[in-house]
């Protein structure tokens, strides 16, 4: 069904995972209003009951900040990681709304303006998920998402968890490479080498770390990769292939070896730059060299809302 905003209506897009939540109030000439951020949903690693107080939190603050009524929401599309809400939540905010849901990995094109997309594309966030589909079969593949016990190979959790055992064996004196691996996790984490291992251990499993508060560990390891420190060299160069491998694999269900399509990579790690980007161009150029690599920046939620927008048709929402 195609479907288009009337006049005095507004489009409300809601995005989230495991790190937070999003959302954002647009016109139906797509002109930004308001956006308010809210915690965690992914269900895999918060309570139902906490993703829905967080998903309700976003969505009332950006009504109130936006100064806008409920009724006035039109449109309500949403692409979160793990649970689905609709009405059964959100109608008494926007009794008006009709609801659209959308896969995270359409939002992922979308964060490079690909609204109709033909080719992969590459979450490089907290996790590490792969999308590929064909524009002209509707052929899909799926890889990766199996999170941090299963999978997650090269996200910033899978980064920021090797980075914290590389501190440990430098600390040891068993580090195979010279890092500064050691300062750098005191100095973030706010911690004495003096009392290392027992603040470490504390920190860890007492608290306990997140995975977001894992996966914040990554930048760091890029910064100290991008200065020439060779175990965190080797800990981003295997974040690298890991990458291209899920990428390439990806690509390998459903297209052949000379063909075009695009490639967009969004996430946390595109902020790693040529430490992580160069190879993983390398890597899909060498495998697919009619391929086109895009960074997906845009904001997810913002994105999901012009994805919405360009999908919208002849059919108002009453």
């Amino acid at each position: 069904m195609r479907l288009k905003l009337n006049s005095n209506s507004l489009l409300l897009a809601l995005e989230g995972g495991g790190t937070r939540s999003q959302a954002v109030l647009v016109d139906r000439d797509g002109r930004f209003l308001q956006s308010a951020v809210s915690g965690p949903v992914n269900t895999n690693f918060v309570r139902y009951d906490d993703a829905r107080q967080a998903v309700l939190a976003a969505v009332q603050t950006v009504l109130q900040e936006a100064e806008a009524p409920g009724e006035a929401v039109g449109c309500f599309v949403s692409s979160l990681v793990g649970p689905r809400f609709g009405a059964e939540t959100f109608g008494a905010l926007c009794p008006r709304a009709s609801y659209i849901y959308y896969h995270e990995m359409q939002v992922v094109f979308a964060r490079a303006g690909l609204y109709w997309p033909h080719g992969v594309g590459l979450v490089a966030a907290t996790g590490s998920t792969a999308w590929g589909v064909r524009r002209d079969d509707g052929r899909e593949v799926l890889l990766g998402g199996w999170g941090a016990l299963l999978g997650d190979q090269g996200s910033a959790y899978d980064i920021g968890q090797q980075g914290l055992r590389a501190a440990v064996l430098a600390y040891e004196d068993r580090s195979p490479a010279p890092t500064r691996l050691v300062e750098a996790v005191c100095d973030h984490f706010g911690l004495n080498r003096e009392n290392l291992r027992s603040a470490l251990i504390e920190l860890t499993y007492q608290k306990p770390l997140s995975r977001a508060e894992i996966a914040g560990l990554a930048p760091v390891i890029t910064r100290l990769a991008a200065q020439g420190d060779e175990m965190a060299g080797r800990i981003m160069a295997g974040a690298a292939s890991d990458l291209a491998n899920l990428a390439v694999s990806t690509a390998r269900g459903l297209f052949s070896p000379s063909e075009a399509f695009d490639v967009v990579m969004a996430g946390g790690l595109v902020n790693a730059g040529n430490v992580i980007l160069a190879p993983l161009r390398r890597c899909l150029h060498t495998a697919y060299p009619n391929s086109t690599f895009l960074l997906g920046v845009a904001s997810p939620a913002e994105s999901l809302a012009r994805l919405a927008l360009a999908n919208l048709g002849e059919q108002a929402i009453e």
